[in-house]
């Protein structure tokens, strides 16, 4: 398969082109010098195209996958490029033993940039990326002892393998740098690709989007941060040694800071989340370079070119080259089969057929039959996870719900129901479900407390936010926290969940003193949790949000991610599984496959909550969940809540204004008002208490008093 498409003939014809691409009639490079009588030296153009390419790549990644603007690229490249000089010049290591030396070090001055730039973001990290660029600049490329005598670069032109004999690479020669270049783009545009439909790729748009909701969802932000520095520097470090080994000398001059731009400004281009639109890119600045090389009278204007494609592309077409892929196909692909059509139809004519027959040949039903299969909704494949032990790292038992136990709990259909397909269901009809005999033990105190803030004080500055507050939560209960808007609700919230450090008090989860934890290890203990302020991630759909909550469940690592092992196969099909399911049990189908950008409020609703289910927390926290939604849907979300806490014995923290769903759905209440807990007990005593009503409802009029 080629990705979620059969292999077809007209692909197998591209790849040999390639591969073959400098043998062809009218490439007569059989010797170096050759190139001159070559109009547009195209397999050096080609070179330089791959080049290009891998730099992008590594942009697309950082940049465009995980949001981390980069300025500094020029300077991983270079150090790719001086280090394989080194190593030839001082111990004499030849390629391809200086490749994965190379990669290395450009990995770890990327983790080391990135180790700085984590507190800082958008302008102030680009800033930061500059400095570094010309610090590398100014500083580490003038060193002799690392580029070397002379203030430059060289390394010899060698042979790997018997000069003699049959098999042998000349590393001088063009057309077997190509191939190398094209291996190696080859391999990285695979592997980023496994790696973007990954749980380390959702990680990273996740990232992007919301970094709150994304530790939220037990992402640990900065490991996966400076996961994606270490994957960009190693494809830049990448990028830098094949062009040392491709020109064979390199001088600080080819990597100033400012060669940054210009290899973001390729990036931009292409589509800065675009693997393909890099490749096309690549091909496009590399057709310029040579253009502008041959053409006397454009010397000097490849900057203004460049800079002028790139205000074009953040203007007028945002989505760059990658973005012209999908039209372009259903182009080509609406032309050919108007084009197959009318041949059918002159044929027939010839024939003399009406055309009213439903006849087809063999061939055409073989045909129709592969095409079918292709189309099918086979999954994604999916990668693992790269396991870092960080100074200080804490682990932590995680507790989940078992969402299998409610599909084994629908009863195998009968043969009658498999011919009424209609009749079928997937998903328990939640909806019309009698959770009536669900009851509560009786006596509060005897239940397994789940949930318990003491004490908790939330300072800012000279704000106190939150103000000596203490909560409970027990198994199987869901508990309203209510109170006017400013009361401190929201910061509580945060508080239990991590993203805001209590000035003072405790907060204990399932027992466990977890205070000073951080937000995703929380996540990763079994709290789920919905936002006031929708935090959804707007560059992927429905389903691929979902999938993002899978992530505490996927056990596999980044390594196995990039290499598509079985276990991470596996561990994909079953998150794609558990995600169909919630789907369904929510009725999402119908917006499944769009982005979130420009559905519904209510729908948005909908889709955060289901993210929480997929997480199978244990502890859902819902911030105003039933915000945007219209009566009917209040009550489907009041029959959701009971259901998931009679059958799977979920607990609920839940803040929402609607009264009339939260005295009726809570078995337990809190009010805050001011930041400090003005009232708690059972709605029924909750909206008698005098204060409240005060409070939170408002006066009451001296006429009603009596009544």
């Amino acid at each position: 398969m080629f990705g979620n498409r059969p292999i077809r003939w007209y692909h197998v014809v591209g790849v040999w082109a390639l591969v073959y691409f400098p043998w062809l009639p009218g490439f007569p490079l059989n010797r170096i010098d050759a190139i001159s009588e070559v109009p547009f030296a195209w397999v050096v153009d080609a070179n330089l195209a791959a080049e290009y390419a891998l730099i992008a790549f590594s942009l697309v990644i950082l940049t465009g996958w995980v949001g981390q603007i980069s300025l500094g690229h020029a300077a991983f490249v270079g150090i790719g490029a001086f280090a394989t000089g080194l190593l030839s010049r001082n111990w004499g290591v030849p390629f391809p033993v200086s490749l994965p030396i190379a990669l290395l070090l450009s990995a770890a001055a990327a983790t080391l940039l990135g180790v700085v730039a984590l507190r800082v973001r958008g302008l102030y990290l680009a800033v930061a990326t500059l400095i570094f660029a010309w610090i590398c600049d100014a500083y580490l490329f003038t060193q002799s002892w690392f580029i070397g005598e002379g203030g430059a670069a060289s390394i010899p032109a060698r042979i790997i393998g018997d000069p003699e004999g049959m098999t042998n690479f000349d590393l001088a020669n063009d057309r077997v740098l190509y191939l190398i270049l094209l291996a190696a783009v080859a391999a990285a545009w695979l592997m980023a690709r496994n790696l973007r439909m990954s749980k380390t790729g959702r990680a990273f748009f996740a990232i992007r989007g919301s970094e709150m909701a994304a530790v939220s969802l037990g992402i640990d932000v900065i490991k996966y941060k400076l996961l994606a520095f270490a994957i960009s520097g190693a494809l830049a470090g990448l990028a830098g040694n094949l062009i040392m080994v491709d020109l064979r000398s390199a001088s600080p001059q080819a990597f100033q800071f400012n060669m940054s731009l210009f290899y973001l400004g390729i990036a931009v281009v292409g589509g800065i989340t675009s693997l393909g639109g890099a490749v096309a890119s690549g091909v496009l600045f590399a057709a310029l370079t040579e253009v502008f090389f041959r053409v006397s009278w454009l010397d000097g204007w490849l900057d203004i070119v460049t800079a002028g494609l790139l205000l074009g592309v953040l203007i007028g077409y945002p989505g760059g080259l990658g973005a012209l892929g999908a039209p372009t196909r259903q182009a080509l692909g609406t032309a050919w089969t108007t084009a197959v059509t009318k041949v059918r139809e002159g044929r027939a004519a010839i024939r003399g057929d009406t055309g009213d027959g439903e006849a087809t040949t063999e061939g055409e039903s073989e045909a129709a039959s592969v095409a079918t299969a292709g189309d099918g909704d086979a999954p994604r494949r999916s990668l693992p996870r790269l396991r870092l032990s960080l100074p200080g790292r804490k682990r932590v038992a995680r507790r989940t719900i078992d969402l299998a136990r409610i599909r084994a709990q629908l009863a195998e259909p009968s043969l009658e129901e498999i011919r009424a397909i209609e009749a079928m269901r997937t998903v328990p009809d939640w909806r019309n479900h009698d959770v009536s005999a669900f009851k509560l033990a009786k006596q509060r105190g005897r239940r397994p407390l789940v949930l318990e803030a003491e004490h908790v004080t939330v300072q800012f500055g000279g704000l106190v936010a939150v103000d000596d507050v203490s909560l409970q939560i027990r198994e199987h209960e869901i508990v309203g926290l209510i109170g006017p808007n400013g009361a401190g609700k929201t910061t509580t919230f945060n508080a239990i969940a991590g993203l805001n450090e209590p000035t003072s008090g405790t907060i204990r989860l399932f027992g466990e003193d977890v205070t000073d934890f951080p937000v995703h290890l929380r996540a990763q203990m079994g709290v789920g949790r919905t936002f006031q302020l929708i935090q959804l991630f707007s560059q992927l759909t429905v389903f691929d949000n979902l999938l993002v909550a899978t992530h505490n469940q996927n056990e596999t690592g980044v390594l196995r991610h990039l290499v598509l092992s079985d276990k991470a196969v596996r561990a994909e099909k079953e998150a794609r599984e558990r995600v169909r399911f919630i789907v369904e049990l929510m009725g999402l189908e119908d917006v499944v496959d769009r982005p979130i950008a420009g559905l519904p409020f209510g729908i948005l609703r909908q889709v955060e909550i289901a993210r929480a289910l997929v997480t199978e927390a244990p502890l859902l926290m819902l911030d105003e969940a039933a915000s945007g939604l219209d009566n009917a849907e209040t009550d489907e979300l009041m029959q959701l809540l009971y259901y998931l806490r009679a059958e799977l014995g979920v607990s609920i923290l839940l803040i929402e204004h609607d009264v009339r769903m939260v005295t009726q759905v809570c078995d337990y209440m809190y009010v805050l008002n001011r930041g400090r807990l003005l009232a708690e007990g059972v709605p029924s005593a909750v909206q008698s208490n005098r204060e409240v009503v005060a409070a939170y409802l408002g006066e009451p009029e001296p006429a009603l008093e009596g009544a």
